[in-house]
């Protein structure tokens, strides 16, 4: 991924329910990155976010409209961009 596909990127948990993102890095290790991409979240993927807020999980629309809940800690390493349209 260029430089530039990650000049707009913002923490997960910025991200307003509704909206669709883009996944651009993982700033984590490798532990906490196999274990997302074990759950299926990998860099360059789209999810929407379906419940957002400052407490609790995060829960994601991935693949088919599969839902998967992501703690705060984990989706504030997860960086995203913003993508116009639905999965």
């Amino acid at each position: 991924m260029s430089r530039s596909d990650t000049t707009n990127s913002y923490p997960l948990t910025f991200a307003a329910v509704g909206e669709t993102v883009a996944l651009t890095e993982i700033r984590a290790g490798d532990k906490l990155r196999q274990h997302l991409g074990d759950l299926g979240l990998n860099v360059g993927m789209c999810v929407r976010i379906v419940q957002g807020g400052t407490s609790g999980p995060m829960i994601l629309a991935v693949k088919n409209d599969s839902r998967l809940a992501v703690g705060l800690g984990m989706a504030q390493k997860i960086m995203v961009t913003k993508v116009e349209g639905d999965l």
